[in-house]
């Protein structure tokens, strides 16, 4: 076993982060590992270990035929076996197609990468978050800056334009107002109408200075900070503050936030995943039953682990990304994965993007893509090239060469629609072009 490098490199720009008293942060290839928070990796999972079969599909026989079509004697002599042939042959035909049909993954497919480094005009290797704003905009916050992208160029913003920080580490959009909003190492920015408006902990209500995720839900901005859960009404601009003095959580360093129609669900360091009801204003706890940081004692009875790295909500599936794994729950039933347990390429996840029910998680091993059942790994082999994985439900794996890949495996960010995808590494920024879905995105079903 070995103790994995990408847990500070991951982590850093939130483990580098303490409430008052705390250094700034550093470099994240520099960064330290929290005492107690250590992370033993596995080997890679083989193909062999996951459990897959190759099953014939229904109504073939082991040949691949069509049962019943037989193909005996000459055509020439016997026209109804001829006959019988051309019949046969189609009707092969029509089932191979649904066959095909039916393994395609119930989303779409990258079909190849195209990336961006310091010499396409990004200030920094490190890019740590990435979104499309609904005006189709690019905003990327890198380790050195926001970037914005417009008419094929990049152009920056920063502390000389009004930024509280050159490190960015999380974006979000009024997508009423179109006012977009920025979370730095040292403070929040709003970004409206060109210009910048920076919110402190010494000049607002603001926790901590060190925000981690931001969310714009309902007439409110709620902000994750590494010393509690701030709430920004916009109408009143007065704030809120939920931390260890008035809520469940057991420790301050709050990760994420997402909002989810009539509630809130927020990611803790060591603290699982918290759920605010609007109609109680109430909080609850969704704890690892197991309370064991590096195994995943019984499958599917809760979060995987209480250390959240991220958390993201869409189509009543809420997704947890921690640096030991992932869960999913609906509402009523939890289901968790591994990385030697399932297709998942690596337990230490950075980012989850949800779209429909299907998540795009970000790990330090590439991009992986499931609904739960069906998977699709990215990543880059040893050779240099790109991978595509395929993992269906009772088949072997399938690995793919690409003629493109990402920019880097250890994949801090990303944002997708139907049409295309971005991704922030840490050596680079990664667009990635979809091709279209064979059918629509379906609800794995739990089990």
């Amino acid at each position: 076993m070995r103790i994995a490098q990408g847990f500070s490199l991951g982590c850093a720009f939130r483990n580098a982060a303490r409430p008052e008293g705390t250094a700034d942060r550093v470099d994240s290839r520099l960064s330290t590992v929290p005492p107690g928070r250590e992370r033993l990796l596995t080997p890679e999972p083989k193909a062999e270990a996951l459990g897959y079969s190759r099953a014939v599909p229904p109504g073939l026989s082991s040949a691949g035929f069509p049962k019943g079509i037989g193909f005996k004697g000459s055509v020439r002599t016997r026209p109804t076996a001829l006959a019988l042939s051309l019949l046969g042959l189609a009707a092969l035909a029509i089932r191979l197609e649904a066959a095909t049909t039916a393994l395609d993954p119930p989303f779409p497919l990258i079909e190849r990468f195209d990336n961006f480094t310091m010499k396409d005009g990004i200030p920094s290797h490190k890019v740590h978050c990435v979104l499309v704003a609904s005006d189709g905009k690019l905003w990327v916050g890198t380790y050195k800056g926001l970037l914005v992208r417009e008419d094929g160029k990049f152009s920056k913003i920063g502390t000389e334009d009004g930024l509280s920080h050159p490190m960015i580490m999380c974006l979000a959009e009024d997508v009423r107002s179109g006012d977009l909003w920025i979370g730095t190492m040292r403070g929040l920015n709003r970004y409206s109408a060109g210009r910048i408006t920076t919110y402190t902990q010494t000049s607002s209500g603001l926790p901590n200075n060190v925000i981690y995720g931001l969310d714009v839900i309902g007439q409110s901005l709620w902000v994750a900070t590494a010393a509690g859960l701030g709430v920004l009404d916009l109408k009143t601009s007065s704030w809120t503050i939920f931390d260890q003095s008035n809520t469940v959580m057991h420790e301050p360093w709050v990760y994420a936030v997402k909002g989810a129609k009539d509630r809130v669900f927020v990611g803790v360091w060591g603290g699982g995943i918290l759920e605010y009801e609007f109609s109680t204003a109430v909080f609850k706890e969704h704890r690892d039953p197991d309370r064991d940081f590096h195994f995943d004692l019984v499958p599917d009875d809760g979060p995987i682990n209480d250390i959240t790295a991220w958390i993201a909500w869409d189509d009543g599936i809420l997704w947890q990304a921690t640096y030991f794994g992932m869960s999913r729950y609906d509402g009523l039933r939890w289901r968790t994965w591994q990385e030697k347990k399932s297709p998942l390429p690596s337990n230490f996840l950075n980012f989850i993007w949800a779209r429909g029910r299907v998540a795009w998680v970000g790990t330090d091993r590439g991009v992986s893509v499931t609904d739960g059942d069906t998977w699709v790994n990215y990543r880059t082999s040893e050779k240099g090239e790109g991978l595509m994985e395929i993992a269906r439900p009772g088949r072997p794996m399938e690995t793919r060469t690409m003629p493109t890949h990402l920019a880097n495996d250890f994949v801090l960010g990303l944002w997708t629609d139907h049409r295309e995808a971005w991704f922030a590494t840490s050596d680079g920024l990664s667009h990635a072009t979809l091709a279209p879905a064979q059918k629509p995105m379906a609800a794995a079903p739990d089990k």
